[in-house]
């Protein structure tokens, strides 16, 4: 209890660092601290099946790359003056996308899944770049901010699209902490450690990987919205194999905790403004960088869990992972 509390009040000190950006940053930091936001929802995604469902995708930026592709031609090309309906759009499509994709890929595992979904991500980067509605290699130009409306604000200046960032990251990160949570999210805790058993127990296995699949893509595609309405500019790059690991990346070093990804993503973008600011061999050093961190985390998160469970042997469950699961 007292844990869940500190954890609690450290989640809220955090929050409410970040929401006072602007107080102390320059406009140049708070559009970094805003893509950070949207690499964030990425990594968030990612997490969802790396943590709940113990599958490791590397094609989600398929679905980034969606939401901000639905999130531009909302503006651009279907005169969308409303943000909210601009979002609802870039999530249902996003979700639309992902559920034939996930239909296919939930009946696999391990490096199986992780490959075709880097698959399905690399067809869907190559329609991006070639197809002329979207604007082919030259990307979607000219993408503005549509208005808030009900709400009363201007989301032009740098200060209120970034608090309206951190609004959408703190609603994200409260939905998927109830689906967590909740009988739904158990059951996938019990498929992840045994599939075998939940079907025994009348549980249709598949069914619910592709409501976690469609869930995660719905994240990442709001995550593009954010990026997109940020920029002005939609790229098929924003779908390419470099984004999907950059999800993956943030979601493995988040370790075990929901606001993991979410430090890790404000780092990273950080470090690589940073870096890039003093040497042209930024990439270089990042790789170090990502490679040391990948080398030092075994020590937490999903890595340690499945360590745990393969010392434990098959189809056993740790105490220690079982609580951790519902902590």
């Amino acid at each position: 209890m007292v844990g869940a509390l500190t954890r609690g009040l450290a989640v809220a000190a955090g929050a409410a660092v970040l929401a006072a950006a602007p107080v102390y940053v320059g406009d140049f930091q708070i559009a970094l601290l805003t893509q950070a936001i949207s690499w964030a929802l990425l990594g968030v995604s990612v997490w969802i099946l790396l943590r709940v469902c113990n599958l490791a995708s590397f094609g989600h930026a398929a679905f980034y790359g969606v939401g901000a592709y639905a999130a531009g031609l909302a503006v651009t090309r279907w005169h969308v003056d409303n943000l909210f309906v601009a979002l609802a759009i870039a999530v249902g499509i996003s979700c639309l996308v992902a559920l034939p994709i996930a239909i296919v890929v939930s009946r696999l595992a391990n490096v199986s899944f992780l490959l075709v979904t880097l698959a399905f991500a690399e067809m869907l980067h190559s329609l991006a770049g070639r197809w002329k509605t979207l604007g082919g290699s030259d990307g979607l130009i000219g993408v503005i901010r549509p208005s808030p409306a009900p709400i009363h604000a201007s989301l032009f200046t740098p200060d209120n699209y970034f608090w309206f960032s951190v609004a959408v990251l703190v609603v994200v990160l409260l939905v998927v902490a109830v689906v967590i949570r909740s009988p739904f999210g158990g059951v996938l805790a019990g498929v992840r450690e045994s599939e075998q058993r939940m079907a025994s127990l009348g549980y249709n296995a598949f069914a619910y990987r592709v409501a976690a699949f469609v869930l995660s893509a719905a994240v990442a595609g709001v995550g593009g919205l954010l990026s997109a309405y940020l920029t002005g500019f939609v790229d098929p790059n924003d779908a390419s194999a470099l984004v999907s690991a950059r999800g993956l990346l943030i979601a493995v070093i988040g370790g075990a905790t929901l606001v993991g990804p979410v430090v890790v993503a404000i780092a990273l973008t950080e470090l690589e403004h940073l870096l890039s600011e003093h040497t042209t061999r930024w990439l270089g050093i990042l790789g170090v960088v990502y490679v040391v961190v990948a080398l030092l985390a075994p020590e937490r998160g999903w890595f340690r869990r499945i360590r745990t469970r393969r010392a434990a042997g098959p189809g056993a469950t740790p105490a220690g992972v079982a609580l951790e699961d519902r902590a």
